[in-house]
């Protein structure tokens, strides 16, 4: 890895991190804090990101976005250029299924696709499909610019292999796979990396201890146990500021092995 941590203040990497509250995301924000990382972090959850402000830098720039909503997210991209000139990484991690907000919920969302209604399904792509579309197109702009940057999505193995249950999730977190694809074809030569991190089953609110539904989960993990939000925290800063800018157009899976 690139001893990026060293690097002195004023060329310290930028990360725009949307989804920076809970879960994953908070993790992210913790590790690229404990790195020295000028930090972005915005998120919908107004009083988990204030919960998390202590932890990070004084300069860290934290406020409110919706990722569904373009120019909530735009606004905050606004905001992070005007305090720190640039955005040299943006990680997308916010996502999920709807109901997982509240915790433990993960079971009212596996149905099998013939039980959900139609009107349940734009709630679903909207937040993993155009939300990535949003963070992807209010960054890019200055990064072109510039001729450098990393665009990191969150996405899912379930946009991979498919899920039961899942369709519709699967389905958004699948587009956004193409999308990262895609787009890395079109900016990747102009200075631009794009990316995927895929988790598997992480050890999040989704899965309080206890709950039924990791044991199912764990059925198809090798590893035997779920992931870490560290852990993927880990992957995500690799890619957003360490990997080499060779590495574009990739799914990187962290899934705990195949079953």
């Amino acid at each position: 890895m690139n001893n990026t941590f060293q690097t002195p203040p004023e060329a310290r990497p930028v990360i725009l991190l949307v989804g920076a509250a809970l879960g994953i995301g908070r993790a992210i924000a913790r590790l690229a804090t404990a790195r020295g990382f000028a930090l972005a972090a915005c998120d919908i959850d107004l009083g988990a990101l204030e919960s998390l402000k202590p932890e990070l830098a004084p300069d860290a720039l934290v406020g409110h976005a919706d990722i569904v909503d373009a120019g909530s997210v735009q606004a905050f991209v606004r905001a992070a250029l005007e305090r720190f000139g640039r955005i040299d990484a943006v990680i997308s991690n916010a996502g999920g299924m709807i109901s997982l907000v509240h915790e433990g919920a993960v079971e009212a969302n596996i149905r099998a696709f013939k039980d959900i209604p139609a009107g349940d399904w734009k709630p679903i792509i909207d937040l993993n499909l155009y939300g990535p579309l949003n963070v992807a197109h209010a960054v890019l702009p200055s990064m072109l610019e510039r001729g450098r940057g990393r665009i990191v999505f969150i996405s899912s193995v379930s946009g991979l292999s498919g899920g039961a249950g899942l369709s519709v999730y699967a389905a958004a977190k699948g587009a956004v796979h193409a999308f990262a694809k895609s787009l890395a074809r079109e900016v990747t030569a102009a200075g631009v990396s794009v990316n995927c991190v895929a988790p598997g089953a992480v050890a999040t609110r989704a899965f309080p201890e206890g709950s039924p539904s990791i044991e199912r989960r764990l059925r198809s993990v090798s590893i035997g146990r779920l992931g870490l939000p560290e852990e993927i925290a880990q992957v995500a800063l690799y890619v957003a500021a360490d990997a080499p800018p060779y590495l574009s157009g990739e799914i990187i899976a962290v899934s705990g092995g195949p079953p």
